[in-house]
């Protein structure tokens, strides 16, 4: 039976969790999903390890909240992971109500393979070798898979890419898999306007890969579903489901001219527009969002002060925000069956200004006062002469982010910490561990914040097993961090 074309549900407005696996405690729910929902949003992007379950109880939170978690799974395409320890994840995930997941990242990128297997021929039907015994078993366990998000342009043209998939695809008869396939794609803006490349390769007839003449815009930005629908339209006959990942402008895409600083009211004016096309409202020169868009998750909710990606969040330490957040709960209160908005201060003179404008939700702030980003101070309030031309409202002062926690004493000396898999723990990791457990009698276990308070830290297992960002967290936590290679040699990391 043939997938539908078009999103379930009208909200298809949405957003990247944090870029790490360390957040899915019950106070990081409680914390996250009240700004979730005052922003309206409805699709959370979750990054999901492959040797563990997100908790059920984040699942279900965010699903009894409206929100649809979809996952993605960063897998490596130089290291076939074996079908059977997905299963049982994809199976439990599917049970708890989520319907979608995106595997591996970028594999049209050399970084995202070892230089041997990169070197070889035919990529893309190598990578189908390894993507499609996972992506059956996603359909087999009840989940719908997303073809993994490419990067745009990529040291493999995407657009070729994603033709040589659907192709082999087809060729191997994988005709099921096709009728229930979306199509990941990374949406980033850059500083391009949102109308770059609007009308794919149906309207830009000149652009070949690495190859776009002056007078032509490629897919390498917002408009990439464009692309990636005519792609399908032309190897299928028919347009997929597209969800659009790390979407919209980053802070740094636009600067102020006078300080060279990112200029956060151009960033939340070019997403909030892209969030008023997400719920179908015309823009003057903007074409508007085909049905085949199911969902467009913004970069970045949040993400760990130490964390590469700290300086592309919405949400800083403190009180701190930008005002892209503002614009979306102001925005998310004008839907229908909305709550009613905070009412107006008395003696604010703004109540005629219309609410139609970009600038009453730009500027509209809740803290105070100015806030400073970065060293940059925050447009707390309008430029003179605007004050009385625009609806200024207190938004969110209950939920300002919490204050980072203070770091707790070193209860633990020594902590083990060990990978634990879809079936539990491996025994060739226990036996990796017997000489340390004669030798100093450490704590073992599985969770990175027990880790986070030992003075000593044993990581078991590759990379693959704790993500670099983990280990980053834990030095940053004041922990003495160490690897045990497969030998049972300790190294120093």
């Amino acid at each position: 039976m043939e997938q539908s074309q078009t999103s379930p549900t009208r909200n298809r407005l949405g957003l990247h969790y944090f870029p790490d696996f360390l957040h899915y405690r019950q106070l990081d729910l409680e914390t996250w999903l009240p700004r979730l929902t005052q922003m309206g949003i409805g699709w959370l992007t979750l990054m999901a390890p492959g040797e563990r379950a997100i908790p059920e109880a984040f699942i279900k939170g965010l699903l009894s909240a409206g929100i649809q978690p979809l996952l993605h799974f960063p897998l490596s395409a130089h290291s076939f992971p074996a079908v059977d320890e997905f299963r049982l994840l994809f199976s439990n995930y599917a049970r708890w109500g989520v319907q979608y997941a995106a595997l591996f990242d970028c594999p049209n990128n050399r970084s995202t393979w070892s230089a041997a297997t990169w070197a070889q021929a035919d990529l893309v039907e190598r990578f189908l070798d390894q993507y499609l015994p996972l992506a059956n078993a996603t359909l087999d366990e009840g989940l719908s898979p997303i073809f993994p998000p490419l990067e745009p342009g990529g040291d493999y043209w995407d657009v070729s890419f994603l033709h040589s998939a659907l192709q082999g695809m087809q060729r191997r008869g994988k005709y099921s898999l096709l009728d229930r396939l979306s199509l990941g794609a990374y949406a980033w803006t850059g500083d391009r306007s949102l109308e770059w490349g609007a009308g794919g390769p149906e309207r830009w007839t000149t652009v070949a890969p690495y190859s776009t003449p002056a007078d032509s815009e490629d897919q390498r930005g917002f408009r990439i579903f464009d692309w990636y629908l005519g792609v399908a339209q032309r190897e299928l006959g028919r347009r997929l489901p597209v969800f659009l990942l790390r979407a919209g402008s980053l802070p740094g895409d636009q600067l102020e001219p006078d300080s060279g600083q990112p200029d956060y009211l151009a960033h939340a004016e070019r997403n909030l527009s892209i969030a008023r096309l997400l719920a179908d409202q015309a823009l003057e020169g903007i074409t508007s969002m085909p049905p085949e868009v199911m969902a467009c998750n913004f970069w970045l909710l949040a993400a760990h002060e130490k964390s590469a990606f700290a300086g592309q969040s919405w949400f800083k330490n403190g009180d701190e925000k930008l005002p892209i957040v503002n614009s979306l709960y102001r925005l998310a209160a004008r839907q229908p069956g909305a709550p009613p908005a905070p009412e107006m201060e008395a003696g604010d003179s703004s109540s005629s200004a219309s609410e139609e404008s970009l600038p009453v939700e730009l500027f509209s702030d809740d803290t105070g006062g100015g806030g400073h980003m970065d060293g940059v101070t925050m447009m707390s309030d309008p430029p003179a002469g605007l004050a009385e031309e625009l609806n200024l409202a207190e938004w969110d002062t209950s939920l300002s982010p919490a204050a980072p926690a203070v770091e707790p004493a070193r209860s633990i000396s020594h902590y083990v910490l060990l990978p634990l898999y879809a079936w539990g723990a491996a025994d060739w990791d226990l036996e990796l561990i017997q000489p340390l457990l004669q030798e100093t009698h450490p704590t073992v276990g599985f969770s990175l914040e027990e880790a986070r308070l030992a003075a000593r830290v044993t990581v078991v297992g590759g990379s693959g097993a704790v993500s670099a960002e983990a280990l980053e967290m834990l030095r940053a936590s004041g922990c003495k961090v160490e690897r045990i290679s497969d030998n049972g040699t300790l190294i120093a990391s």
